[in-house]
């Protein structure tokens, strides 16, 4: 049976890292409750916020409370699908404290799947497939790919240096537009390439934390649920102001 400190630390540990990771709250909370109880709490409580992630638990008298801050939501369904094995691993296998902290080093530690060129690449792909969908001409299926290529890049390199959702998303909605609109204009294209600009940042639209964020209101976990949707609202509104900007400028030009 792990020591008490263990099992809170560890649990604690797991709950940061699927909030991370883009884990809903009910996930949150339940892996952290299993996995304490998996490793000798006798009773644990999880307190889940938007920022932060608390625990306490207790044993034989003893009770021992902790939180850390999580506040940053991104998406990494690799991360996700790891702690589940973890987790179920632990509660079938009955692993020991030392062998839950090992894997959840390797886990914190463990590089993207996929290097960021192919990602980018994957997205303005996947831009220009919904170009091409919208009716689209084949030079704005082309343009979409480059925008969404771009625009991808911007944003990757702005949320690598820690850039609000509101800057990061701005600036790649502008690029990508910009390159869209800027290279209809140029090659005289008109509006048949119209289609093309909503694609080009279709990549932005928030759908985790709108999924997570209605899950948690039907969950009960209202606060989340609504800091969430409005953290997509945020996106959804920055997105626009960065495809709007791009827009009028590339109309006020003689």
């Amino acid at each position: 049976m792990a020591d008490l400190t263990d099992a809170l630390d560890l649990s604690l540990e797991v709950g940061e890292l699927v909030q991370l990771s883009g884990g809903h709250t009910t996930r949150t909370v339940e892996h952290m409750e299993l996995m304490a109880s998996d490793l000798g709490a006798q009773e644990c409580h999880a307190a889940i916020s938007s920022v932060n992630v608390a625990m306490t638990v207790a044993r034989d008298g003893e009770v021992l409370s902790a939180g850390r801050h999580a506040g940053h939501f991104g998406i990494n369904f690799s991360t996700l699908t790891a702690l589940r094995q973890l987790v179920t691993d632990t509660h079938v296998n009955g692993l020991a404290a030392n062998q839950v902290r090992a894997r959840l080093l390797l886990i914190r530690n463990a590089g993207p799947v996929y290097p960021a060129w192919l990602v980018m690449i994957a997205l303005g792909g996947s831009s220009a497939a919904f170009a091409a969908l919208f009716g689209t001409t084949a030079m704005g299926v082309a343009l979409t790919f480059l925008g969404g290529w771009a625009g991808a890049w911007v944003r990757h390199l702005l949320v690598a240096r820690h850039q609000k959702p509101f800057v990061s998303v701005t600036a790649a909605a502008f690029t990508a537009t910009l390159v869209v609109a800027g290279g209809a204009a140029m090659l005289d294209l008109g509006d048949a390439t119209t289609p093309a600009l909503a694609a080009s940042t279709l990549f932005l639209v928030p759908g985790v934390p709108m999924l997570n964020g209605t899950a948690d209101l039907l969950t009960a976990h209202y606060l989340n649920g609504v800091v969430k949707l409005t953290m997509s609202a945020v996106i959804v509104l920055s997105a626009a102001i960065g495809l709007s900007a791009a827009v009028a400028l590339v109309e006020g030009m003689p």
